[in-house]
């Protein structure tokens, strides 16, 4: 007579795998809050890159860029959604489909519309930051974005 061992999960290494899992996700998360948002102007382009999201738009191309003091109601279509971090593809009311990179905890937001129509919405790492490039982005848009 054989003994068949009956196989099934270990619960030790099913809780390990989770905190293992916990440990994944909020390193991650931790790595997509301290990354540096980057925004530059230059060779006639706005140019941004955070993490997956990074995108260029010719300055003569903007139909109009502003300031956001609140954040629109976001609804993500694709990308990442994870407490106050928001980047990928989202609805976002008032606008459509849009790009968005921000921090959701970190207002303001500068929502920049094409001539196509396609809208980004971005925040840089604080206040002060957003604030300062658009500022520089009003300036070389020349001062009515």
């Amino acid at each position: 007579m054989s003994a068949v061992k009956k196989r099934g999960a270990n619960p030790n290494a099913r809780a390990a795998f989770a905190v293992i899992l916990l440990l994944v996700i909020a390193a991650f998360i931790l790595f997509a809050v301290f990354t540096p948002r980057k925004a530059e102007i230059a060779d006639g382009k706005l140019r941004f890159k955070h993490l997956f999201t990074s995108f260029e738009v010719p300055l003569d191309g903007i139909a109009s860029a502003e300031l956001l003091e609140t954040r629109p109601s976001l609804r993500k279509v694709s990308g990442i959604g994870v407490f106050f971090l928001s980047e990928g593809k989202y609805d976002v009311d008032g606008y459509g489909r849009c790009t968005v990179s921000l921090n959701q905890s970190e207002p303001p937001f500068i929502a920049v519309t094409a001539e196509g129509g396609e809208t980004c919405i971005f925040s840089l790492n604080d206040q002060e930051a957003t604030e300062e490039f658009y500022g520089e982005l009003a300036a070389a848009l020349g001062d009515d974005g």
